[in-house]
């Protein structure tokens, strides 16, 4: 079983302020630019969305009102619970 392909990648290109968030291995995907800054990625052949991009990401949290809503569902699942 390959426990990569559902685990969340998260990467932060502090040179370019980009926030990239991907669902398994970053691949070629398909993309929708929801707003000028927020642009959603979907695995090419499932339609299934796999990611999305965060442009200027330091500049969203820069003000106190700053949510972002992004238009789909999670479902958070861990492959094992820490013990400590």
């Amino acid at each position: 079983m390959d426990l990569n392909k559902d685990r969340l990648k998260i990467v932060y290109d502090r040179e370019a302020d980009v926030l990239y968030v991907t669902k398994g291995t970053p691949e070629h995907t398909d993309y929708v630019e929801y707003t000028e800054d927020v642009i959603l990625r979907f695995h090419p052949e499932t339609k299934q969305l796999v990611g999305f991009t965060l442009i200027d990401f330091s500049q969203h949290f820069a003000q106190k009102d700053s949510d972002i809503m992004l238009p789909f569902d999670v479902d958070f699942h861990a492959y094992a619970v820490p013990h400590g």
